[in-house]
């Protein structure tokens, strides 16, 4: 079943890496881009895609990348080290809200709103540069003490706030199954997902005791609509 779905997602815009090269994020504000990667160690079509999540985070500070280690592909003869469940259920929640085909590795979401082939970098490229600027959320940190500073919003909607706890990026050799004997570099690989409830969109400050995750490098707030997995409409990120 994994071989079909390549095939049929290869008609619509696989690339390689030999790509990456050909053009760049023009990316003409400072406002955040959250690039979402549902990947996995055991996906042999992934390594390209993880290779450029990395480049894009390098090539532009404003974007947040993150790796989601999906767990179901893990009994082709090699356990995703990285792999949560709450990476599954987060993918096949962004199925159903964006009627996208999937779940599938490597699939990328951007800003919440747009999904395509994780390794389709021109197709990513043009998302980037066609995406509404979203809102900056203000991170601190004070002794442990993560400090929020929420924007005001023109929205009256209620938005579903999330902190996203991130590890230091992690090469991994992988010694069997479908990429065995390569060894991948993984982005940002997402460690936790805590709900912090929701937010109505007005002006407000809130805080979050982050002691327990002294080892981890990076914390992400993503404040999002119709839920956890709906369009990102404010985005912020602080190194530990």
């Amino acid at each position: 079943m994994k071989y079909f779905v390549f095939i049929v997602l290869a008609g619509i815009g696989f690339t390689t890496l030999s790509n990456v090269q050909d053009s760049k994020a023009d990316i003409s504000n400072d406002a955040p881009i959250v690039l979402e990667l549902f990947t996995s160690q055991s996906c042999s079509s992934c390594p390209p895609a993880d290779r450029i999540l990395t480049q894009l985070q390098e090539e532009n500070s404003n974007i947040i990348a993150l790796s989601c280690n999906v767990t179901y592909w893990n009994h082709l003869h090699w356990e995703d080290t990285l792999s949560k469940e709450f990476c599954s259920t987060r993918q096949r929640s962004y199925v159903r809200t964006l009627q996208s085909r999937g779940p599938y590795t490597p699939q990328i979401v951007i800003n919440g709103e747009d999904t395509m082939v994780g390794s389709s970098h021109g197709k990513i490229i043009k998302s980037i540069n066609q995406q509404a600027a979203i809102k900056t959320i203000g991170l601190t940190l004070d002794n442990k003490n993560l400090k929020i500073s929420l924007p005001e919003t023109p929205s009256n909607s209620v938005y579903a706030i999330n902190l996203i706890i991130v590890g230091n990026s992690h090469t991994q050799s992988i010694p069997s199954g479908e990429n065995r004997g390569r060894t991948v570099k993984y982005t940002n690989p997402v460690e936790n997902i805590i709900s912090l409830g929701t937010w109505d969109g007005t002006g407000k400050n809130m805080s979050y005791d982050v002691s327990n995750f002294t080892t981890n490098s990076k914390y992400v707030l993503l404040a999002q609509q119709n839920g956890r997995t709906g369009k990102i409409i404010a985005a912020g990120q602080i190194n530990n």
